[in-house]
């Protein structure tokens, strides 16, 4: 086992700029004394800012993390108010002002589209036309089952059937 002494030296020789290294990739020669290395806990005044920058980096990275942890909660909360907001206001839609269908025409159904309206049933006693009706508020989209629907029906693949008991 060397000594301290001798390992002292061996570092002050090694450093001492008389030692050079070749890049195995390129062939370029770096001298050993400018190549940033360090022994042990004894940083080279580069290797220790790296070291604290890498630290301070990891500092930043959990403290977003908890942060991003700590809302998600919150955002699940969002999301699900947002979602019984849509089904309240599904209900409430033939009674705003702005509704353009006679409200006694349509029959809500919840899932997979919001109503059927009967147009002109109310009013004439005779249906004018049917038309599936959905209620979307904010960024909401179609989801696959009610594209799907609006497909069968804009493709006239809707049928009226009559059953029996």
């Amino acid at each position: 086992m060397p000594t301290k002494k001798e390992i002292k030296e061996t570092i002050n020789t090694l450093t001492n700029g008389q030692f050079h290294i070749g890049c195995p990739d390129c062939q370029t020669e770096i001298n050993l004394s400018q190549a940033g290395l360090f022994h042990l806990d004894a940083f080279t005044p580069e290797a220790e800012t790296i070291y604290k920058q890498r630290l301070e980096d990891l500092k930043e990275q959990k403290a977003w993390l908890r942060q991003r942890k700590k809302n998600i909660p919150k955002k699940s909360e969002v999301g699900a108010k947002a979602v019984n907001l849509g089904f309240l206001l599904e209900r409430l839609t033939p009674t705003l002002d702005d509704f353009t269908f006679n409200k006694n025409d349509c029959r809500f159904l919840g899932d997979p589209i919001d109503f059927v309206i009967f147009e002109g049933l109310s009013r004439n006693q005779k249906v004018e036309k049917i038309i599936f009706g959905d209620f979307k508020s904010g960024k909401a989209v179609l989801s696959p089952k009610q594209k799907k629907i609006k497909a069968s029906v804009n493709d006239k693949r809707v049928e009226f059937k009559r059953y029996e008991s």
